[in-house]
């Protein structure tokens, strides 16, 4: 009788011990698919980080390497193995991955797994999305790009601009959308626009040679700022606009984060890739765990922007930000 007593508490663990195991068995990870277009960068770290310290979760990373062809068969890929979730970088990878509103077609897009896109400038103007609050699509997203004014007036802090230039890919929905919006603050700004479009075939990666063409260009016409816009073709080959345009005297402001840090130019007001990241995994959080809808979660920019200055290249081109910016700048060297 002593003994039953004793045993009677271990018995009744062993028994709930057996109970859960086969609800242990029955546990997977959830999988979620990256498709990029040049590779890991702080944007992807970011959100598998955020991820992996949340919920049991595999990656499948699958890498265009700026080959936007490649693109289709990731497509394939997914609608045969049925990630949970599916996350897209860039305006180039999401448009082909989802298609643009109007023009969707479910044999080659997605549309019957979630989506959340990063790193998209602008998802209304790509036609990704009709609003902001709301996709009415299997989508939902992070856009990171700085509106324009904002930037702009960052610029003119370092020296009046009558004349600004800016290389860009006319095969690029970000390029074209940002020469866009530069010609439409010319005015309130007051000044004129140098924009080169390189000679690019669609579908294909711009070519050192018509990059440096293009940037020759804007710098012959003696403009006194040069614009980078957030373009992967651009950003993979920064150094052929940046440091012809430094050495000829003409500061480079750039709409991400990489050129400044890795290539030379001078200044930029960005949004952080790693935290972009995160926040675009904070989305694809509700989605998996608290299975909401991806077109009930609103697309959106982070609240915080970062302000970099490289100075460097301000030493190269003896021109110095404003004392009161120092306060707030991240300063490379």
């Amino acid at each position: 009788m002593i003994m039953s007593r004793i045993m009677r508490p271990f018995l009744c663990l062993m028994c709930c011990a057996a109970l859960a195991l086969p609800a242990v068995a029955q546990a997977h990870n959830y999988t979620v698919m990256l498709m990029l277009y040049r590779g890991v960068t702080d944007a992807e770290r970011g959100f598998m980080e955020y991820l992996k310290g949340r919920l049991p979760v595999d990656f499948l990373v699958r890498d265009a390497g700026g080959d936007e062809s490649k693109i289709a068969d990731f497509v394939t890929e997914a609608k045969r193995i049925r990630p949970d979730l599916i996350y897209t970088f860039g305006t180039t990878v999401t448009a082909d991955v989802v298609g643009e509103v109007g023009k969707i077609d479910p044999a080659r897009n997605i549309t019957d797994i979630p989506v959340v896109f990063n790193i998209v400038a602008d998802p209304v103007g790509a036609n990704l999305t009709k609003v902001m609050q709301g996709s009415n699509r299997n989508l939902t997203g992070v856009s990171h790009l700085v509106p324009m004014p904002a930037q702009l007036a960052l610029m003119e802090h370092f020296k009046r601009v009558t004349r600004l230039g800016a290389v860009f890919n006319p095969q690029e929905a970000n390029s074209t959308l940002a020469i866009q919006d530069l010609r439409n603050a010319s005015k309130q700004f007051g000044f004129e626009l140098v924009a080169e479009g390189l000679d690019v075939a669609k579908g294909e990666k711009p070519t050192p040679q018509a990059i440096v063409e293009a940037t020759q260009k804007v710098i012959a016409a003696k403009v006194d700022f040069i614009y980078l816009p957030s373009d992967s073709s651009l950003i993979q080959q920064a150094t052929l606009i940046v440091a012809p345009a430094t050495t000829a005297g003409i500061p480079v402001i750039s709409a991400t984060e990489a050129p400044i840090r890795s290539n030379g130019a001078l200044v930029g007001l960005v949004s952080n890739y790693y935290n972009a990241g995160t926040f675009a995994a904070y989305k694809a959080e509700q989605i998996l765990l608290k299975k909401q809808n991806a077109n009930d979660i609103p697309i959106e920019t982070l609240q915080r922007f970062s302000l970099l200055i490289n100075m460097g290249a301000a030493r190269s081109l003896q021109l110095y930000p404003p004392l009161n910016e120092l306060k707030f700048a991240e300063l490379l060297d």
